[in-house]
């Protein structure tokens, strides 16, 4: 009695089938045989979310081990008035990256509630506030104009950061009318007092 020479039948369990992915701005470039694991890339002027320029999914008892996501980058980070990155811009930033900036010597960072010293990169666009807050600077004429000097003469300080002061005396023979002779800095603007002849 000939027995044939035959391979059992091999049976495999029937494994749960993932969802199709339907994925924005993305491109699958490989998976394994049985598409249980897909590596995929995504489209010029984006990347995984990881921030990786490729990533990969597994399907696993029939979900996928994450959920593929392209996420628009952004560009170099925008100029502010009267400030400057710390860093040295690069040409591309992901999502979540942020950037600190510093005001120019003499100016004022603003960090009242609205503003911030970061931008930060939110899906292909920079968000955030930036403001740097003038100095004031005061010059001989317009002192001469006024009538008035700076108080300390062994200190020329032509100048006041922001919300700093300058103290004043009236030039000899005059006297004060109006405006304190302690003037403060606002964004750039001092407002002058004024000395007169008696």
């Amino acid at each position: 009695n000939k027995q044939d020479n035959v391979h059992p039948a091999r049976c495999y369990p029937n494994k749960k089938l993932c969802p199709d992915l339907s994925v924005e701005n993305w491109f699958i470039y490989s998976h394994s045989f049985n598409k249980e694991k897909i590596f995929y890339s995504c489209n010029t002027g984006y990347k995984p979310f990881t921030g990786n320029w490729w990533d990969s999914v597994t399907c696993s008892k029939g979900s996928w081990s994450d959920e593929p996501r392209c996420i628009r980058e952004c560009g170099p980070p925008p100029d502010v008035n009267f400030a400057d990155t710390i860093e040295f811009k690069k040409d591309e930033y992901n999502t979540g990256e942020r950037v600190e900036y510093s005001c120019f010597n003499k100016y004022t960072l603003d960090l009242r509630q609205s503003f911030s010293k970061y931008l930060t990169c939110e899906q292909g666009e920079w968000r955030g506030n930036i403001r740097c807050l003038k100095p004031c600077t005061v010059t001989v004429e317009e002192m001469d104009r006024r009538g008035i000097e700076l108080a300390h003469v062994n200190r020329q300080k032509m100048f006041a950061p922001h919300d700093d002061y300058i103290s004043f005396v009236c030039k000899r023979g005059k006297v004060s009318v109006g405006s304190a002779l302690r003037q403060q800095c606002n964004d750039g603007v001092m407002a002058l007092p004024e000395c007169v002849r008696q």
